[in-house]
């Protein structure tokens, strides 16, 4: 296994626990930030695409456990993975870091909003509209994971995405 393996495995607990217990003190309209995704989304362009949806169902595990929504956290959170894979780099192409980085800032945010919409599904559609919970909930939550993507990639990822 790869040394990137190892890093997210690590990782997935505090992240899970951080999602849980410290991002819904920063939401705005109760939509908070999605650490997990931004994990999802460093996996998916460093690990590839079964690595992604690994990391992304047992962290919606993890979620679940924590919140009482095992299934539904788990389907976002394997779907959101599978999303973010899409924008892993091939080997053979040698992609710079800017690449790297905006890729990066991309799968975590198609990751996010994937899940707010999965997420927000299951809300009384009496109170919602679908539009409205798609394009507002949805959108602010995938607005504040790049923002937190963003400050991730520059306080934690100096070196680069590879090993």
């Amino acid at each position: 296994m790869k040394a990137t393996t190892f890093r997210i495995a690590a990782l997935l607990v505090p992240v899970t626990l951080m999602q849980v217990f410290l991002m819904p003190n920063l939401s705005i309209l109760h939509v908070s930030p999605d650490a997990l995704a931004v994990l999802v989304g460093f996996t998916a362009i460093s690990a590839g695409r079964n690595t992604s949806m690994l990391t992304g169902f047992i962290g919606g595990m993890l979620m679940g456990i924590l919140t009482g929504q095992m299934g539904l956290l788990m389907l976002a959170g394997t779907i959101g993975g599978f999303m973010a894979a899409l924008f892993q780099i091939p080997e053979e192409c040698h992609a710079t870091q800017s690449l790297k980085t905006r890729r990066f800032f991309l799968a975590s945010t198609l990751c996010s909003f994937t899940s707010s919409t999965i997420m927000t599904a299951g809300l009384n559609p009496l109170a919602l509209s679908p539009a409205y919970r798609i394009a507002v909930l949805g959108g602010i939550g995938a607005i504040l994971t790049l923002l937190l993507a963003i400050a991730a990639r520059f306080l934690f990822m100096k070196k680069s995405f590879a090993d």
